[in-house]
């Protein structure tokens, strides 16, 4: 082969080479973004509701029997969560999950009630709220919500609302966990406006 063309074709060869991989770094993401898109999308730190919806008929009950626990307390100043708040909280949390004995409900009856020895889920979750109403807290910021576990067994958590995000406290865990760390499959809420009312979601 004549030595020039030899050249030329190694040259050519060469030129569309550069000109290839150039257009590959040009369409390339920087690893940043790479790894960005590849990230799982982060959960929002509040629950976010649809419409409001009848709420649970033992909590109606328990509000005619104690109405002082279903009104509007405190206004609706946000929550921040301090050091001081969470450990609080979390003080709360294992106290009443210490104190109170788990003791099934009735099969023909579902009650739901605030302060008592021995109860199930919701009892737990009453109590919490009374304890933090008791000191203080607002209660657009102490909302009971119903929920499925991942077996499917009917639960009942208080779910405490700040700046920082929606907080659970269970009866199963001393442990306080944002919304989405919780494994619960969530049903219904109350609303912060109202303590009456209940949200879907």
């Amino acid at each position: 082969m004549n030595k020039n063309i030899q050249r030329t074709s190694i040259a050519g060869v060469m030129m569309a080479t550069a000109l290839f991989f150039g257009s590959v770094d040009a369409l390339a993401l920087p690893r940043a973004e790479i790894n960005r898109s590849i990230q799982p999308k982060r959960a929002a730190s509040h629950l976010t509701t649809v419409r409001e919806t009848i709420p649970p008929f033992a909590f109606a009950k328990f509000c005619a029997n104690q109405s002082d626990q279903c009104d509007v307390r405190g206004g609706q100043a946000p929550i921040s969560m301090t050091k001081e708040r969470r450990l609080l909280l979390q003080s709360i949390n294992a106290q009443v999950n210490r104190d109170i004995r788990y003791t099934d409900d009735p099969s023909d009856k579902d009650l739901w009630r605030a302060g008592v020895s021995a109860g199930d889920c919701d009892d737990y979750a009453l109590t919490k709220r009374q304890r933090l109403l008791d000191v203080g807290w607002p209660s657009s910021a102490l909302r009971v919500a119903t929920a499925r576990t991942e077996e499917g067994v009917g639960h009942a958590v208080l779910v405490v609302s700040t700046v920082e995000g929606d907080f659970v406290l269970d009866n199963r865990t001393n442990v306080m966990k944002p919304w989405y760390a919780a494994r619960l499959q969530w049903i219904k809420i109350q609303s912060q406006d109202d303590p009456r009312k209940w949200l879907t979601f």
